[in-house]
């Protein structure tokens, strides 16, 4: 079984499967605006050239590592606040996210691959935008065509069934619920947990209570997009794409250096600005939706501080603004932006992986009798035993809790159809 995870943020497109995990960014350039041949070659630093079937005559450059081209200014940014998933841009991007999955499986450019796939969807979607999740539907189930390096690979999502939908917070609940053996923590999977997801375009404020979804959610449209303007001006570059990446990757010493263009004499250490807007950020952006969407903090066990945003935050000038009893719940993850996609795959294994088992045992069950006593003359049969572990077990509840969590889903679609 073939189990993809996705998640489409709005700075960072994160992707896992059994064989590879990746983070991109949400970005991409025209293929024709890349020169190529030489140290300007598009195939570059873990970059690659993709094509969609349907849009052939278009081709892309997405990877890892776009700012080795020094095109700031060109980069196809998918970056929206309203019907992303509706524009073409985020469509394509999608595709291309399916593709770098599928290039750990060489078997799938010689036949079709089959697929599961879960993603992740704000509650606040769910509520507000009742066709986004029909939109995820029909641009997920079916075939999917992408010419990568001139190669086609193709890729089958065969039926809604194995497509998974779920609210993008419980990613991290699901990842801190079942560890790498998908055996339960039940410190994280009965207990009350807030979750904070500070994203690129947004912050989610979401609570679960045994792995049960609140249906009622906080979305601001204050994510590390705002940082990012902030720092810009500040510096007084437009060039967010370098803004970005100059936050993911500060230097031997710990400064952030701000690389206008190629040449080196021109970086500039601007790190006493970026940590003034950090600690700005932390305390007046932050700091109050805690306190606000958590007023009562006995309610909750624990607060996860989630999402690609998560490292950035100023710990100390967080401490200061919310006190020390709120600060002892925050709780933050190591490779927080990596949280919600494992989730997300746990998930779908947890789904899927007993959804098979549960048809095994019905195969077993309407195995004719006939068949049944011609492979018991031939093998010795062992003293019968109870073979239900302690994992079938929680694989079964996790099973149960993620088909509830479905069909609270597809009742709050009805309610707004209704």
């Amino acid at each position: 079984m073939n189990i993809f995870a996705i998640d489409l943020g709005n700075k960072r497109i994160k992707m896992k499967s059994e064989r590879g995990e990746y983070s991109y960014p949400s970005s991409y350039l025209n293929a024709e605006q890349v020169v190529t041949g030489g140290l300007g070659s598009e195939i570059i630093e873990q970059n690659y050239h993709f094509q969609t079937i349907q849009d052939s005559t278009n081709s892309f450059i997405w990877g890892p590592n776009l700012e080795v081209y020094n095109l700031p200014e060109r980069m196809i940014d998918t970056y929206a606040r309203s019907g992303r998933m509706k524009q073409k841009k985020t469509i394509r991007i999608f595709e291309f996210a399916l593709g770098r999955l599928v290039m750990d499986f060489p078997e799938a450019f010689e036949s079709p691959l089959v697929v599961h796939l879960t993603l992740g969807l704000s509650i606040t979607d769910m509520h507000q935008e009742s066709d986004t999740i029909d939109m995820l539907k029909k641009l997920a189930v079916g075939q999917h065509q992408i010419i990568i390096g001139g190669r086609v690979v193709t890729i089958i999502i065969p039926s809604e069934e194995f497509l998974s939908i779920i609210p993008q917070y419980m990613g991290t609940v699901l990842n801190l619920a079942f560890d790498q053996d998908y055996q339960r923590n039940r410190r994280f999977s009965d207990g009350r947990i807030g979750v904070i997801d500070i994203g690129g375009g947004t912050i989610l404020i979401n609570r679960s209570v045994a792995l049960n979804p609140s249906p009622i959610g906080d979305e601001r449209f204050e994510g590390i997009q705002n940082l990012i303007k902030e720092i810009g001006r500040r510096i007084n570059s437009t060039k967010s794409f370098l803004i970005e990446e100059m936050l993911r990757s500060v230097d031997s010493e710990g400064n952030y250096v701000y690389p206008p263009n190629s040449n080196v004499q021109d970086s500039k250490n601007v790190s006493p600005i970026v940590e003034g807007e950090i600690e700005r950020y932390t305390r007046f952006t932050v700091a109050p939706l805690v306190t606000e969407n958590f007023p009562d903090i006995e309610e909750v066990d624990f607060i996860v501080v989630t999402g690609g945003g998560a490292s950035l935050l100023a710990k100390e000038a967080l401490k200061d603004e919310i006190g020390e009893e709120y600060f002892s719940r925050l709780l933050f993850l190591n490779e927080s932006e990596f949280a919600n996609v494992r989730g997300f795959y746990k998930g779908g294994y947890l789904k899927w992986h007993s959804s098979n088992e549960e048809l095994a045992v019905e195969a077993r069950r309407e195995k004719p009798a006939e068949l049944q006593e011609s492979q018991t003359r031939d093998v010795i049969v062992p003293p019968i035993r109870n073979t239900e572990t302690s994992m079938d077990r929680e694989l079964l509840e996790a099973q149960q809790k993620l088909q509830a969590l479905q069909s609270e889903i597809d009742g709050v679609q009805i309610e707004f159809e209704n």
